[in-house]
């Protein structure tokens, strides 16, 4: 009995092994048959329109998402751990003449006799689904005609990867890199051919730069720089090339651009051009102390170039747009002080007390990339204190007066800073002087 029972488990064991080699070819085929077609229409887009790497995971992500779904659809959903009954019935759906039989033994088998039941009647049914299993042709029950179509689809498929790579087994080498690894940086061949740097190019605001290609294969008289800034469209420069070397010059850097440039055949990668801008002042305060004759209160302006009265003293405060190194404020006719930075590198504090006018300017070296920029110029402007002047009004000239009667004296005042305190000194014939203070100050220009 114990071999009779492996026969008819070695049947359903085939059988169940058949049916999964089906529903695993049939979704392999399913693959082949959508994603060899997708990636040869992929390899033609990315070839004429020059993709770049988001359009190839674009296609990638197509190419296996749709092959996948495909393989699943048409035979990989239908892929089952083996049980012995539903081959049975597998069985019996093909084979009608041993109806019920199969199924019935391995029911049997698995419950055993039930109590009150004949176990001769047991073991017949058992010897007699041993036979019949003897006799099943697992190749019947499990047909692969219906899997033709599809794999002379497949064939078709396979012989034009073929063909491709023996007519032009570079051109599949690069479409294969090309959108299974969309990373990468290989280029389709070509009869012109580009070599470049590095894919970033990093320059200093201001600073002029020329970027160069060597060109090798057709040498064309001409290349095409295709320039984009911001999001606007791609411009186009035609650039001379010369000894097989295009260069594209930039007369002075001023914001980010993208480029790639077009020889012949061939067009590169997109490269990217980042200009370092210069630190900025975003946020200025300046604290002016004034000296104690003028007896001002200390003010704060926001502004770099400005006027103050000597003896000031000056205590400027700035916060920059980025961070920097190192400062140096740069002064005429002295020597360059360096200056000290916040620990977040933006914020600058310098105080001093000012004696003569003079231009200045900041020099800074910015944070990241070592670059080093000056400042716009700026003029400190010291007033000097000025004598005040005085002029008598009335009398115009000398005057004859008498004892006991009064004398009116006009006087015009003026000074630079304003008019504290006067007095007027006066001496009649040969007497002693006397000076007589003002209980009302003089108001600035008036008398």
């Amino acid at each position: 009995m114990e071999n009779q029972s492996t026969a008819l488990n070695n049947c359903l064991t085939n059988v169940w092994r058949r049916t999964q080699k089906k529903h695993l070819t049939a979704g392999l085929l399913a693959m082949c048959v959508w994603g060899i077609p997708i990636f040869l229409i992929g390899i033609l887009v990315d070839y004429y329109a020059f993709l770049p790497s988001a359009g190839r995971w674009a296609i990638l992500f197509l190419l296996v998402s749709v092959s996948l779904y495909q393989a699943w659809r048409l035979g990989f959903r239908r892929l089952r751990r083996f049980n012995p009954l539903r081959s049975a019935l597998q069985i019996e759906s093909h084979q009608r003449e041993i109806d019920s039989l199969l199924v019935t033994a391995v029911q049997f088998r698995d419950s055993g006799a039930t109590p009150g039941t004949s176990s001769s009647l047991w073991q017949a049914t058992l010897r007699k689904a041993e036979e019949a299993a003897k006799s099943v042709r697992v190749a019947e029950i499990v047909n692969f005609a219906a899997l033709k179509r599809s794999m002379r689809l497949a064939a078709v498929m396979a012989l034009a990867i073929v063909v491709y790579a023996v007519s032009n087994s570079s051109f599949l080498a690069a479409g294969l890199a090309r959108i299974f690894a969309p990373w990468s940086m290989v280029s389709y061949p070509t009869k012109t051919r580009i070599q470049h740097g590095e894919r970033t190019l990093t320059l200093k605001e201001g600073d002029p730069a020329k970027i160069e290609a060597r060109l090798s294969g057709v040498v064309p008289e001409t290349a095409v720089f295709e320039l984009v800034t911001g999001g606007g469209r791609p411009k186009e420069i035609d650039i001379e090339v010369r000894d097989g070397i295009g260069t594209y010059a930039i007369a002075s850097a001023s914001r980010d651009f993208r480029y790639r440039i077009k020889a012949g055949d061939a067009r590169s990668e997109w490269y990217d051009v980042r200009v370092i801008p210069a630190p900025r002042i975003n946020d200025v305060k300046v604290l002016l102390e004034f000296p104690a004759y003028l007896e001002k209160p200390p003010e704060t302006v926001e502004a770099l170039t400005l006027t103050v009265p000597e003896g000031t003293r000056v205590k400027w405060q700035f916060t920059l747009d980025q961070p920097i190194r190192t400062a140096v404020l740069n002064r005429d006719g002295q020597e360059p002080l360096k200056l000290d930075i916040s620990e977040n590198g933006r914020a600058l504090v310098i105080d001093e007390l000012v004696q003569s006018s003079r231009g200045y300017s900041f020099s800074w070296v910015e944070n990241i990339h070592g670059f080093e920029f000056t400042s716009p110029r700026y003029h400190l402007q010291v007033a000097s204190d000025q004598v005040p002047r005085v002029e008598l009004v009335s009398p115009e000239s000398n005057v004859m007066a008498l004892l006991g009667r009064p004398l009116d004296l006009i006087v015009r005042a003026q000074d630079d800073n304003g008019i504290g305190s006067a007095s007027i000194t006066h001496r009649v014939n040969l007497r002693p002087e006397k000076t007589i203070p003002l209980s009302n100050s003089l108001r600035n220009g008036e008398g």
